[in-house]
Parts: C-alpha cells; structure tokens; sequence
C-alpha cells in the first residue's frame, strides 16, 4: 500500500512541533521506505537530528547524493556537530577539487537560508583559526539575514567591534524573506532604526509594525549592553 505522502509529511512536522520526536521519526521512517524522495530524505534526517541522533543524520545523508540545498546544510551542520570541520566545509563551499564557491554563490544557491549557512561556515573558520574569513561569513550572514544574532555574537567573541547600527537595519531586510513567508511587502528605508522616533515611521501593515518594532528590540538592547 502506497502512502499518502502530504498528509504523513503534515503529520511528522506536526509531531516535531509538539517534540514528540519518536512520533516523527516513526512516521518519517515510514514515509522514506515508500517514498525515496529527497524531500523525505531531508524530513527523515531532520527527525533524527532533532531526536539528537546527529550521528544518524550524518550517516543517512552521507549514504545518499545529496542536492538540495537544505540536505546539504543539514548534513554540513552534522559534520560541525561530529567535529568533522573539513567536511563540513566541503560541503558548503564545493570542496578541494572543486573551485572554492563565493560567499554571494553560497548566497546564490542556498537562498532563504543562506544567512545560517554563512554563520555556519563562519564557525567552521573559526574553529580552525582562519579568523579573518570567518569575520567575512559572520558579515554577510547578518546583511542576509539581520534577525540572526548568533553572528554577531561570534563577531564580538573574535575580537571584533561591529556596529550594531549598521548590523542591525531595516535596509538588510530586502535580502531577507523567508521570516515572514506570507507578509506584505517590507517598508525599508535608507538608515538605521535608532535615528528615527518610532511613532514618526511609516507603516503600511500590521505585520511591518512588527518587524520594524523588531529591530528596535534588537538594536537598542545591544546599544544599551555596549555603554
């Protein structure tokens, strides 16, 4: 009897959500031996890397050509976490033999995800003491993706002094799209939040209110830690 893969696949991240994950790994293991998809791939290692069977995951991604962006990242994330850095970074950036991708490729090919998998492969420079470029990836993750803090955090960790009013901007959220998937189109303007009072900016949605009121969370509590 063949699954009915949507509503199996509805019904594992239903019991991701709710961290029943043995629920979900049942369900997704399941699904895979009917449906030898990449997409059930993907859905299968990430149960078992929420279930914390990161080395599983690693195993199962590695037996299977992965294409997709988000296998890739899942199973670069693994080698991170199993402290297989050169992996790692042969994943994301095309290997040895291969010519070394740019950040704006990664950007590229990754799309709504990308800003994680430079953070990513920030810390796999980083933990090899290639600080300068892990500097660069940490840089543009948050131009990518300016909700993410653990770059930023990792800027400061390296010594580094980054300004939170340049970091932290409404002009970054162009690049970024994948937070709120069904929002209407994002007010942006050309300079940081904290030059304007917030009852001065113009809002056209509900949904831009929040996002705007967002980054002034963000950037004045970063501005208020560093005095």
């Amino acid at each position: 009897m063949t699954v009915l893969q949507e509503p199996v696949q509805a019904a594992v991240w239903n019991a991701l959500n709710h961290y029943a994950y043995r629920d979900a790994v049942f369900l997704s293991e399941r699904l895979y031996a009917e449906v030898h998809s990449e997409e059930a791939l993907f859905l299968l290692a990430t149960c078992y890397y929420r279930s914390g069977k990161a080395y599983k995951a690693y195993r199962l991604l590695k037996g299977h050509s992965c294409t997709t962006p988000q296998c890739k990242y899942l199973l670069a994330k693994c080698c991170v976490d199993l402290s297989r850095l050169a992996e790692g970074e042969q994943i994301l950036t095309g290997g040895v033999l291969n010519k070394q991708k740019s950040h704006d490729d990664i950007a590229t090919e990754f799309g709504d995800t990308a800003g994680f998998t430079l953070s990513l492969l920030g810390q796999i420079y980083c933990k090899t003491d290639r600080l300068a470029k892990g500097s660069e990836c940490y840089q543009k993750s948050l131009t990518l993706n300016p909700f993410l803090w653990s770059p930023f955090e990792s800027l400061c960790e390296i010594g580094e002094k980054p300004d939170p009013d340049q970091m932290f901007k409404l002009t970054s959220l162009q690049n970024f799209s994948s937070c709120q998937p069904n929002i209407c189109p994002i007010y942006t303007a050309t300079y940081s939040i904290p030059h304007r009072q917030l009852d001065t900016i113009l809002m056209e949605t509900p949904q831009d209110t929040l996002v705007c009121s967002t980054h002034v969370y963000i950037v004045l509590s970063i501005k208020g830690n560093f005095k």
